[in-house]
C-alpha cells in the first residue's frame, strides 16, 4: 500500500503538472504517487485531439509543461527550430502551440522526471478523511479496497462523461440508429458525398465542419443560438490573469455559475485553415447553417432523418442525413464523477448548480486543511478559477497546491541553481525532441 505525501487522483494533463512541479520545488519522487489508469499523462488528451483531428492548441505559447513559465513554448520552439517565426507570432498573439510538439514535450517531461515509476495503475473510487494520529486521506479503489494512504490529495479527475442532447442519447442506444450518432470526440469517419448534422459551434464542432468537408461531405450546422461568440482562448484573456482571477473570485457563487454560463457557452477562435475549407463548402453548396434543436430523430433513406425545431424562426423540419455529429462536450455535473459523487454523500459536501461550492484555493469545503490539503482541479474548479480546465489553468492550481503542500510540510526547497539547472536540462531535452518531429503548421 502506496504511503506517500501528495496523492493525485487522476493521471491526464493536471497530474504531470502537479508531478512537475512538486519535484521542481524540492518534493522527492517517492513521496508522490499518481493513481489512474491511462497509459501516460497525455494517452487521453491524444485520443480526443486525434479523433477531432486536431493539429494545434487553442492555448497560448505560455500554456506548456515545462514547471517553470521560462521558456514560453514559443521560445522553445524558435530555439528547436533556429526559426524566430514562432516569437513573432507569438507577440502578435497568432502562435499555437502544436499537437505533436506539445505531447513530445509532455512526454520528456514525463520520462526526464521518472512520473511513471510514481504511477499505481488503478482507478480511484473512494476517499476517506482520516484525522488520528495526524491528517491523512485514506485512499481505495473501486471496489473498497485499500491502494494508499497520503497526507494532501489533488483530485485531477478531467472531463465527466461526454455529453448529448436526450433524444440523441435515446438514439445512440437503438442498434439501428447508434453507430449514425457520435460525438466529436469520438472515432469517426465521414463518406464522401455524405450529408452530416454537426451540432455546436465550439472548437470541436468547427473542427469536423472542416474535417467532413475536407472529406467531401455536405455538412448541416446546427446551431442553439443565431450568433455565437468568438474568442480565442477558452474564456475571455482577462481571465487568465490575477487580476481577473481576483475579480472572478470576488463574485458570489450563484454570479460566478451565472457569468460562466455566459462566456463558456459554444465559443471557437477564428483560424485561417477552417475558413477557407468553409468558405469552399459554401461555394461548392456543400455547407448549410440552420438554427434550431433536434427534436426527434428515426431511421431514414440517407440513414438518418431527424426533425429540427427553432425558437429563433420557422422550423426547418425533417432533414435526410448520414449521420449526426455531436460537438456538445462533457457533462459539467460533479455528480457524473463517481468519486465526486460518493464524496458529497458520504460528507455532505455543499452543491449548487451541480457543482461542488469550492473554497477560494479550489479546496473542498469541510475535507481541506491546511495541514492536510484536498484540492480540485480541471473542470471541476471552473467556478473559482474560470480557465480552471486549460493547460494554464492547469498549472495555476497545480502550482497554488503544491506550494501549500510544501509550506505544511516544511519543505526544505531546491535552491535556485538546482531549480534553474533542472529546467534548462528539461527544456534542452525537450528541444531536441522537438527537432526530431515534423513541423505543425499554425492555422491562424
Amino acid at each position: 500500500m502506496e504511503d506517500t505525501t501528495i496523492a493525485v487522483v487522476g493521471d491526464g494533463f493536471g497530474s504531470l503538472m502537479v508531478y512537475a512541479t512538486a519535484i521542481y520545488v524540492g518534493f522527492r519522487p517517492e513521496q508522490i504517487a499518481v493513481y489512474g489508469t491511462s497509459e501516460s499523462a497525455v494517452a487521453t488528451y491524444y485520443g480526443y485531439a486525434s479523433n477531432l483531428g486536431q493539429t494545434v492548441l487553442r492555448s497560448e505559447s505560455e500554456s506548456h509543461f515545462l514547471p517553470a513559465d521560462w521558456p514560453t513554448f514559443a521560445q522553445l520552439d524558435a530555439w528547436s527550430r533556429r526559426n524566430p517565426v514562432p516569437l513573432l507570432r507569438s507577440i502578435r498573439r497568432r502562435y499555437n502551440p502544436g499537437v505533436t510538439e506539445i505531447l513530445t514535450e509532455a512526454t520528456t517531461v514525463e520520462y526526464r522526471l521518472g512520473y511513471h515509476d510514481r504511477r499505481v495503475r488503478t482507478r480511484v473510487g473512494w476517499l476517506e478523511r482520516e484525522t488520528s494520529p495526524e491528517p491523512r486521506f485514506l485512499i481505495f479503489d473501486e471496489e473498497a479496497r485499500p491502494l494508499g494512504r497520503a497526507k494532501h490529495v489533488v483530485l485531477a479527475l478531467g472531463h465527466g462523461p461526454l455529453s448529448f442532447p436526450r433524444c440523441l442519447a435515446q438514439a445512440r442506444e437503438d442498434s439501428e440508429l447508434g453507430d449514425r450518432v457520435v460525438q466529436a470526440y469520438e472515432p469517426k469517419g465521414y463518406a464522401r458525398d455524405g450529408r452530416y448534422v454537426v451540432i455546436g459551434a465550439g472548437i470541436a464542432s468547427v473542427n469536423e465542419w472542416a474535417n467532413a468537408l475536407e472529406a467531401g461531405a455536405k455538412v448541416i450546422s446546427l446551431l442553439r443560438n443565431p450568433a455565437p461568440d468568438e474568442q480565442d482562448l477558452n474564456t475571455p484573456r482577462c481571465f487568465f490573469e490575477a487580476f481577473g482571477i481576483d475579480a472572478f473570485q470576488e463574485l458570489t457563487f450563484q454570479q460566478r455559475v451565472a457569468f460562466l454560463g455566459q462566456i463558456l457557452k459554444g465559443t471557437s477562435p477564428s483560424r485561417r485553415g477552417w475558413i477557407d475549407v468553409v468558405e469552399e463548402g459554401i461555394a461548392e453548396d456543400r455547407f448549410d447553417q440552420l438554427i434550431g434543436e433536434i427534436e426527434e430523430i428515426t431511421a431514414g433513406p440517407a440513414g438518418l432523418a431527424v426533425r429540427v425545431s427553432s425558437r429563433h424562426g420557422p422550423d426547418p423540419g425533417w432533414l435526410d442525413v448520414t449521420g449526426v455529429v455531436c460537438g456538445t462536450g462533457f457533462v459539467r455535473s460533479t455528480l457524473a464523477i463517481p468519486v465526486i459523487r460518493r464524496l458529497v454523500e458520504q460528507y455532505g459536501l455543499p452543491v449548487e448548480d451541480d457543482r461542488i461550492v469550492l473554497l477560494s484555493n479550489c479546496g473542498v469545503p469541510g475535507l481541506d486543511l491546511a495541514e492536510s490539503r484536498l484540492c480540485v482541479m480541471g473542470l471541476l474548479a471552473n467556478n473559482v478559477i474560470p480557465h480552471a480546465d486549460t493547460i494554464a489553468g492547469l498549472k495555476y492550481v497545480g502550482r497554488r497546491f503544491v506550494i501549500d503542500c510544501a509550506e505544511a510540510e516544511r519543505l526544505r526547497r531546491r535552491r535556485f541553481s538546482s531549480r534553474l539547472a533542472l529546467q534548462l536540462s528539461l527544456a534542452s531535452e525537450t528541444a531536441r525532441a522537438i527537432r526530431r518531429t515534423r513541423r505543425t503548421a499554425q492555422i491562424s
